[in-house]
C-alpha cells in the first residue's frame, strides 16, 4: 500500500533421406538480440503462446511472414521440445544452446517428399557453374533459381530452410487447414516446400512457405493439452527456459477485501467490478502478524475469503505478504532471521496452489517504515531467498516478484533509500546472488502530478512543483528497468504492482492530488496502459492503484482518491475509460 508515502515523496527429427550431407560450417555463437524477444507473445488469431528461444527464433528468422501463426503449444515429441506453426515445426536442441542452431525447423519438406524420389521434379539434374541467378547444390544434385533463390538467400538459407531436394514444378495444395486446394509452382527443400503466389506479384508475399506445419500436424498429431487454445491472461510454463512469465500486460486492480463473515458480498461485488473493467488480476496483501500470531499456528479464514472469490470468477491473483508478528520482529518490519517466513511462504504457497498466481515478497522494502524502521538491503536478500525457496517447494511454478519499490530520491536508511540505487545494492549484495531467487522484479512507479509520457530531466512535467525527479514520474519504470539490464537480467519481466494517479487528497504530502482532475486521472491510467503496451515488451502484469479502498476508508484517508471508483461504488470517470479501453 502507499502508507506513508508523503516521506518518499517528499524527500528437430527424422531419418528421411538420411543421405543428404549437409553443408558444412563453424557453428557459430547465437546472435546478440535483446532480451525481451523471449518474453510471451500471444496470438489470439489462433490462441497459442511463443515464448523462450522459440519466440526469438520466430522475431529474428521471418516472424509471420515466414512461419506463420503458432497451432500448438510446446510438447515433446521424438525426444525433443516442439511447437508447431502453420508453415514449420520449431525444434529446439539442447546440445547448440547458446549457438544459431539452438532452434532448429523439422526436416518437414523430406518427409513430404519421401518415396517421391523417381518423379521427375524430384530426379538428380546434371551440375553447371552458379550465375547470380541460378545456384547449383552437388549434396542434393538440385538447383535454386530466380524468385526462390532470392527468398532462400534471404529468409536464412540452409540453416532455416535446408538444401534443394526437388526443382520447381507445379503441384496442387491439399485442402484446409493445410492448404487451400489450389495448383502452385512450388520446390521443395528439407525443412519447406516454397509456393509462388501470382496473385500477390509485386508484393513481400509472392513467394510464400507451404502450410507443411498443418501437414504435419495432420499426419503425426500432438497431444490433446498441446493442441487446446491457452489462457490468453497467462502464458503456460516455458520448458525449456524453466520460467514462468506473466503476460505482457496483464490488466489488473489492487483491491480492498474483507475477510470477515460478511466479506463474501463485499468481495463478490469486487470481483465484478474488476471482471466488468475486462481486467483479469488483482493484488491483495496478506499480513504475516494475522496469519501466524504463534510461531507455526496458522490462520488463513480470512485470506481464504478473497482467494476463493477470485478462483470463483475467474481472476488471478497477486499476494504481497508484509509485516512480521512480534515473535519474528518486534518492530513488524523483515526479521533477523528469515527461516520462519521461508516455512510461512512454503506453507501459503501449497495451500493456494492454481489460485495464487504470484507472490510479492514483502512491499516497499526500500522504506524504513515497511521494514522496522531501518533500510537494510542484505536483510532483504536473505528474506527473499529464504520466501523464493519456500514458494517453489510447494508450487514450483508460481511466480515469485522481489517486492515492488517505492520511488524515492532519499537516501537516509532511517527513512528511505533510492529505489533505483536500493536495487543497484540488491544486485552487488553477496555476489549477485539475488538473480537466482525471484522470477520478475516489481515496481510502483508514481505518477504524481505528472502526465505517464513525461520524465525528468529531458522531459519534466507540468508543476507546480514533484518535477525535479524522476521518482515523481511513471517512466521511473524504466529506469528500474536499466538496472536489470545492467546486472545481466534483462529476460525477466517488470510487473507494476502498484501504480497510478490520485486526485484531491485531503493527506498532508499528497497536495500534487489537486492537480489532477478525474478526467486527467482516466487520461493517464489509459495512456500508461498504451505506454506499456507499445513501449515496454519487458511489462508485465500493470496492477492499478486501487479499485475501491474509497467504499472502506474515509475522504482523510490518502487511498481514498486513488480508487476509481466511489464510496457508492458507482464508477468514477477513470472506471470508465479502463473498461473502454482497448485489450
Amino acid at each position: 500500500m502507499k502508507v506513508a508515502r508523503f516521506i518518499v515523496l517528499a524527500l528437430l527429427v527424422f531419418g528421411v533421406l538420411a543421405n543428404v550431407v549437409p553443408v558444412k560450417h563453424v557453428q557459430a555463437a547465437a546472435p546478440t538480440v535483446p532480451e525481451d524477444l523471449e518474453m510471451p507473445r500471444y496470438f489470439p488469431e489462433t490462441g497459442f503462446w511463443v515464448q523462450g528461444p522459440f519466440r526469438r527464433f520466430w522475431e529474428t528468422q521471418g516472424a509471420l511472414f515466414v512461419f506463420g501463426y503458432p497451432i500448438t503449444g510446446v510438447f515433446q515429441q521424438d525426444g525433443y521440445w516442439r511447437q508447431y506453426f502453420e508453415r514449420a515445426v520449431f525444434e529446439y536442441h539442447p546440445e547448440k544452446a547458446g549457438t544459431v542452431d539452438e532452434v532448429q525447423l523439422v526436416r518437414v519438406g523430406a518427409w513430404r517428399v519421401s518415396g517421391r524420389e523417381k518423379e521427375e521434379p524430384f530426379r538428380p539434374v546434371a551440375w553447371f557453374p552458379d550465375t547470380t541467378d541460378r545456384r547449383y547444390f552437388p549434396e542434393t544434385k538440385h538447383s535454386l533459381a530466380y524468385g526462390f533463390k532470392n527468398y532462400w538467400d534471404r529468409y536464412g538459407g540452409w540453416r532455416v530452410f535446408g538444401l534443394p531436394l526437388s526443382e520447381e514444378f507445379t503441384e496442387q495444395n491439399p485442402p484446409p487447414p493445410a492448404g487451400d486446394g489450389r495448383s502452385y509452382t512450388v520446390q521443395y527443400f528439407e525443412r519447406a516446400r516454397f509456393e509462388y503466389h501470382p496473385e500477390n506479384r509485386g508484393t513481400p508475399y509472392e513467394v510464400l512457405l507451404g502450410l507443411l506445419g498443418w501437414e504435419y500436424l495432420q499426419a503425426r498429431g500432438a497431444p490433446a493439452e498441446a493442441r487446446a487454445k491457452q489462457d490468453a491472461t497467462l502464458p503456460p510454463y516455458d520448458p525449456i527456459r524453466k520460467r514462468q512469465y506473466g503476460p505482457h500486460v496483464g490488466y489488473g486492480f489492487n483491491v480492498a477485501w474483507r475477510g470477515d463473515n460478511d466479506g463474501d458480498g463485499f468481495n463478490q461485488r469486487t470481483m465484478e467490478l474488476v471482471k466488468g473493467a475486462g481486467f483479469s488480476w488483482i493484488r491483495v496483501q496478506a499480513i504475516w502478524r494475522d496469519i501466524e500470531p504463534r510461531p507455526g499456528r496458522y490462520d488463513t479464514h480470512a485470506l481464504d475469503r478473497i482467494i476463493d472469490a477470485a478462483s470463483r470468477n475467474g481472476v488471478k491473483v497477486v499476494v504481497s505478504v508484509v509485516k512480521a508478528p512480534a515473535w519474528a520482529d518486534p518492530n513488524g518490519g523483515i526479521p533477523a532471521d528469515p527461516a520462519p517466513f521461508g516455512k510461512l511462504m512454503e506453507f501459503l504457497a501449497k495451500r493456494y496452489a492454481g489460485k495464487v498466481h504470484a507472490w510479492e515478497i514483502w512491499n516497499e522494502q526500500n522504506l524504513a517504515l515497511e521494514t522496522g524502521g531501518h533500510v537494510d538491503v542484505g536483510r532483504y536478500v536473505r528474506l527473499l531467498k529464504e520466501g523464493y525457496q519456500g514458494v517453489k517447494r510447494s508450487d514450483s511454478k508460481a511466480i515469485v516478484l522481489f517486492g515492488g519499490l517505492t520511488p524515492t530520491g532519499v537516501m537516509d536508511p532511517s527513512i528511505a533509500i533510492d529505489d533505483v540505487e536500493y536495487l543497484r545494492q540488491a544486485y552487488a549484495y553477496n555476489n549477485g546472488e539475488i538473480k537466482r531467487y525471484f522470477d520478475h522484479i516489481a515496481t510502483h512507479p508514481g505518477g504524481t502530478l505528472n502526465p505517464p509520457d513525461a520524465l525528468w530531466p529531458e522531459r519534466p512535467g507540468p508543476g507546480p512543483g514533484w518535477i525535479d525527479h524522476p521518482s515523481f514520474y511513471f517512466r521511473r519504470a524504466e529506469q528500474i528497468r536499466q538496472v536489470m539490464v545492467e546486472n545481466g537480467d534483462g529476460a525477466k519481466q517488470v510487473w507494476l504492482t502498484e501504480f497510478g494517479w490520485s486526485t484531491a487528497n485531503q493527506a498532508p504530502g499528497y497536495e500534487y492530488g489537486r492537480y489532477v482532475s478525474e478526467q486527467q486521472q482516466a487520461q493517464y491510467l489509459v495512456r500508461a496502459f498504451q505506454i506499456a503496451r507499445s513501449q515496454w515488451p519487458w511489462a508485465g502484469v500493470l496492477l492499478v492503484w486501487n479499485l475501491n479502498f474509497s467504499t472502506i476508508t474515509q475522504p482523510s484517508d490518502e487511498k481514498y482518491p486513488w480508487s476509481v471508483v466511489y464510496a457508492d461504488w458507482n464508477p468514477r470517470p477513470a472506471y470508465r475509460a479502463l473498461q473502454e479501453m482497448p485489450k
